[in-house]
């Protein structure tokens, strides 16, 4: 078996862990929640450590024999996808501040 299969199947296995580890998760009193600040600090590093590997992405799905398009076309695709994930996390953070300012 392809090594990338078996990585790509743990990897979807420790996902669907954490997601349903996160939802059963029951924060007590003394427990802190993540702030607005710190949720969109980790956020941008997410969208940072994906911009640091679309290149080499992009290298190596254009290397695949079933795909006909080049690294640019590839490359500026996953750009506009990364560009459109960071404007709606951008307005979803300014209605959640705007609904959380007008509240309290």
């Amino acid at each position: 078996m392809d090594t990338r299969i078996i990585l790509v199947v743990i990897a979807a296995i420790v996902a669907v862990g954490a997601f349903f580890y996160a939802r059963s998760y029951k924060a007590d009193a003394s427990s802190s929640t993540l702030t607005f600040l710190q949720a969109l600090g980790a956020g941008i590093l997410g969208l940072g450590i994906l911009l640091l590997a679309m290149p080499w992405a992009a290298g190596a799905i254009s290397a695949l024999d079933f795909i006909s398009s080049s690294d640019f076309g590839i490359l500026s695709g996953a750009v506009y996808a990364i560009g459109i994930l960071a404007l709606l996390g951008g307005i979803l953070l300014l209605v959640a501040r705007g609904g959380s300012s007008e509240g309290g």
